[in-house]
C-alpha cells in the first residue's frame, strides 16, 4: 500500500493594517463607551430601549471596526468578537420584569466588553503591516525645530502683544508702535525671554558693493530675522523689493541656517498676503531656507 504524502496546510496569519498604537487608541475609545452603557441609569422601559440601541450601534460598530483593521474581513478577531448569542430574558412564567430584561441587556454588554478587552490586551503580539517607526531624533535638528516653534507662535501673537501696551497704569504714556525700531525694540524684549543668545544689528558681508545689518541673530539655533514694518510707502512691492535684495545677503552669512522674515503690517498696507509671502518663500535654496511671517495676517 503507497502512503500519500502529507502536506500541511499554511495556516494564514491575520495581519493589523494599522499602526498597533493606533488600533490601541480606536479600542480604548470603544471601551470607554461600552463601560458608559453598562453604568448607564435604567429606570424604565423608554431607557432601556434606548440602551439598546446604542449598545446594538456600538456593536455593530466595533464589528466593523475588527473587519477593516485586517488584510482580511473575515479574521479571527472578527469571528471571535460576532460568536454570541442575544439574551432573550427567561422562559416561560409571563413577561419579564424590567430587572430582568435589564440584566440580560447588561449581560450582553458586559459579554461583548469583554472580547473587545481580550482583543485589546494582546494587541502588541499581533503582526503590523505599519509597526511603529524607530525615530532617531538628530539634537541639532530637534533644537532647530523647538525654536521655530517659539518663533511662529511669537510671530502670531505679536500685535495682539503690541496692543496691550497702549493701556497702561496710572496714566503713564502709552508704548505706542510708530516704526521699524519700535517692532525691533519689542521684538527684541520678547526673543530675550525665549532665548539665551539675541545678537542684534550684526553686519553681513558684502553685497551688491556694500555692507548690511541684520536684525537679530540667534547664534545657537543658527537663526537669522529680518524684520519690516510696513507703512504708506513701504506697501507689498516696496516692502518685497527690500526684502528680495536682504535675503541674497544672507547666503553667506556664517551664522545662518534659516531666515525669517517677519513683517509687521499693522496698517493692513499688503493687499495681497499669501502672494508676497510664496514670493519670498520661493527664494529658498538648499543651503538657506526662508520663511516669511506677516502679522497681522
Amino acid at each position: 500500500m503507497v502512503k500519500r504524502k502529507v502536506v500541511p496546510t499554511e495556516v494564514h496569519r491575520d495581519i493589523l493594517i494599522k499602526s498597533h498604537d493606533e488600533f490601541k487608541n480606536e479600542l480604548d475609545k470603544r471601551l470607554e463607551i461600552g463601560e458608559e452603557i453598562i453604568e448607564r441609569t435604567i429606570s424604565n422601559h423608554d431607557e432601556l430601549g434606548k440602551a439598546k440601541s446604542d449598545f446594538s450601534s456600538w456593536d455593530d460598530y466595533n464589528s466593523e471596526l475588527l473587519k477593516q483593521s485586517f488584510d482580511r474581513p473575515n479574521n479571527d478577531y472578527h469571528r471571535d468578537y460576532t460568536s454570541y448569542g442575544v439574551s432573550f430574558g427567561m422562559l416561560g412564567g409571563g413577561p419579564p420584569s424590567l430587572q430582568e430584561l435589564l440584566n440580560d441587556h447588561k449581560s450582553d454588554v458586559n459579554k461583548q466588553q469583554k472580547r473587545l478587552q481580550k482583543i485589546r490586551d494582546k494587541v502588541d503580539l499581533i503582526d503590523s503591516l505599519n509597526p511603529e517607526p524607530i525615530i532617531v531624533q538628530n539634537k541639532k535638528e530637534d533644537k532647530g525645530e523647538l525654536a521655530l516653534r517659539k518663533l511662529e507662535n511669537l510671530f502670531a501673537k505679536f500685535h495682539r502683544i503690541a496692543q496691550t501696551l497702549r493701556i497702561r497704569h496710572a496714566k503713564r504714556d502709552s508704548l505706542i508702535i510708530t516704526d521699524e525700531y519700535d517692532v525691533q525694540d519689542l521684538l527684541r524684549a520678547l526673543l530675550k525671554e525665549h532665548f539665551d543668545d539675541v545678537r542684534d544689528e550684526d553686519y553681513v558681508p558684502s553685497y551688491a558693493g556694500s555692507n548690511s545689518r541684520v536684525d537679530f541673530v540667534l547664534k545657537n539655533e543658527r537663526i537669522v530675522i529680518e524684520v519690516k514694518m510696513t507703512n504708506d510707502s513701504l506697501k507689498d512691492k516696496e516692502a518685497g523689493s527690500q526684502l528680495l535684495i536682504d535675503i541674497g545677503r544672507y547666503k553667506n552669512h556664517p551664522d545662518c541656517d534659516l531666515l525669517l522674515l517677519f513683517i509687521y503690517d499693522k496698517g493692513d498696507h499688503i493687499i495681497n498676503k499669501p502672494g508676497l509671502i510664496s514670493d519670498l518663500n520661493n527664494m529658498s535654496t538648499s543651503n538657506l531656507p526662508v520663511k516669511t511671517y506677516i502679522n497681522p495676517d
